[in-house]
């Protein structure tokens, strides 16, 4: 192979590894003929995590010869990665067509991540003394990732989670769990906004956790207002037959007076707001995912005030960083309500209430043979601020909200369900960073959701 060739793979490792599937690069790669059968037999040996047999994978190919360059080019063409042709070959005539709509990087979860309960069932049971006098087995995989700024190490499920009284669940039992969609934006068009650093930090660290609990991604970066429209639409045509799906939007946003609403700066500089790209997700124009719980995390201003009070606070909660009586940065503004606004506020709601009844009485007659239904639910949208507020980002080591997302998730995504990891994101926001409160919404999202990552059950 030659020089420059090897060393566009080299520069390139890091999304070669990250964006590409295992068993479809060695099956084509097998085909053309760059490895033998004997050759490709490391890469299946499941007692390596599926990252290091890629590593491998990758480092091969650069020792086989003047062809294989053009054939991994070949392989990657055909499978769809042309942002990965792009920049392994600069004369790649894919330079010319921009086709980020219709083929997104993606990261699969391998299979081999998952526990089967039957097939754990059926293990024999070892007792206490049989390995006394073993040597210890040294995970290496673990010790290598361990050191990766982006890794998080996913702590697995041991038991599916049941449904309550009153409280359904959201069924996550089988292997296509669900799909994350990541929309970034770091650069834009004639400098009109600062180029975002630290937000490749925020997509690679996502790109590492969600596999790891069993999802798929599809990542976009740096669309136009026009490709995120088409995008949008064209996310029918491959969300299906999951169990639930998360939606990252991640961008400069500003706030929209007198509204929850957030406007958001595409790479081209014009805006979509946050409700417009949740409403290609309602019940009407993405029926098949009527049901399916819909995740939206948006980290991004909303606004250009500061979430922080100065001053000497003195924390009485034990909870907070597990201190009492802690000293920080910051005064405490009591929210108090006075009789008066109390009157007003139980007023409003009687007056309210006939309102309600009004419209109700005054809606529009159902026709006969047709059925009404929500125009959205099973949505749960998670802000990194609040209404008006600034969203803060480390340009090394990504945005404050991502960082406290991914330890959290990772830690106890296989013990908690979604809503109340995002309190625990909130808490970890708070005692990490202590200036930028957190949100979510709630439309009609109204049973739990458990991720059980690692944990699948057979469907035989």
């Amino acid at each position: 192979m030659e020089e420059k060739h090897r060393r566009a793979i080299q520069n390139n490792f890091v999304p070669l590894v990250e964006q590409t599937d295992l068993d479809h690069m060695v099956t084509a790669l097998y085909e053309k003929g760059v490895f033998s059968e004997q050759m490709i037999e490391p890469y299946k040996d499941t007692s390596k995590h599926p990252r290091v047999r890629k590593r491998e994978l990758y480092m091969d190919i650069t020792r086989r010869g003047p062809e294989a360059f053009g054939h991994l080019l070949d392989v990657l063409s055909d499978a769809g990665y042309w942002d990965l042709v792009r920049e392994l070959d600069p004369n790649s005539s894919l330079h010319t067509r921009r086709t980020k709509v219709s083929v997104p990087s993606t990261n699969v979860p391998n299979d081999n991540n998952y526990v089967s309960i039957s097939t754990e069932k059926k293990k024999t049971k070892t007792r206490p003394d049989d390995n006394k006098n073993e040597a210890p087995i040294i995970n290496t995989e673990a010790n290598y990732l361990s050191t990766d700024p982006y890794y998080h190490v996913v702590q697995k499920s041991t038991k599916f989670f049941e449904d309550g009284d009153d409280i359904k669940l959201y069924r996550t039992r089988g292997r296509s769990r669900g799909i994350l969609v990541v929309l970034s934006y770091i650069e834009f068009a004639f400098n009109i906004e600062e180029y975002r650093k630290g937000v490749d930090v925020d997509c690679q660290k996502l790109k590492y956790l969600f596999p790891e609990m069993g999802f798929k991604v599809l990542s976009y970066n740096n669309l136009t207002l026009d490709e995120t429209l088409k995008t949008l639409k064209y996310l029918k045509e491959v969300i299906v037959n999951v169990e639930c799906v998360f939606i990252v939007v991640s961008s400069h946003g500003y706030e929209r007076p007198a509204t929850s609403d957030t406007d958001i700066r595409c790479s081209d500089g014009c805006l979509i707001s946050s409700h417009e790209i949740i409403e290609h997700f309602s019940n009407k124009n993405f029926p098949a995912l009527h049901g399916i719980p819909k995740v939206f995390i948006f980290q991004l201003c909303r606004g250009s005030n500061k979430d922080y009070i100065e001053g000497p606070i003195h924390f009485t909660n034990p909870e907070d960083d597990g201190e009492r009586g802690a000293e920080r940065d910051g005064r405490v503004i009591g929210s108090e309500r006075s009789e008066a606004n109390a009157e007003r506020s139980e007023a409003g709601a009687g007056r309210g209430a006939v309102s309600d009844a009004r419209a109700l009485a005054a809606a529009p007659p159902r026709s006969p043979g047709t059925e009404r239904d929500r125009l959205y639910s099973d949505i749960l949208i998670a802000h990194s601020t609040l209404p008006g507020t600034v969203s803060y980002r480390d340009p090394a080591a990504g945005s404050w909200y991502i960082q406290a997302l991914c330890e959290v998730f990772a830690a106890r995504a296989h013990d908690c369900h979604v809503e109340k990891l995002f309190k625990l994101v909130d808490k970890r926001l708070h005692a990490r960073f202590r200036v930028q409160t957190s949100s979510v919404d709630n439309w009609g999202f109204n049973r739990r959701l458990y991720l059980h990552p690692g944990l699948y059950e057979d469907s035989s």
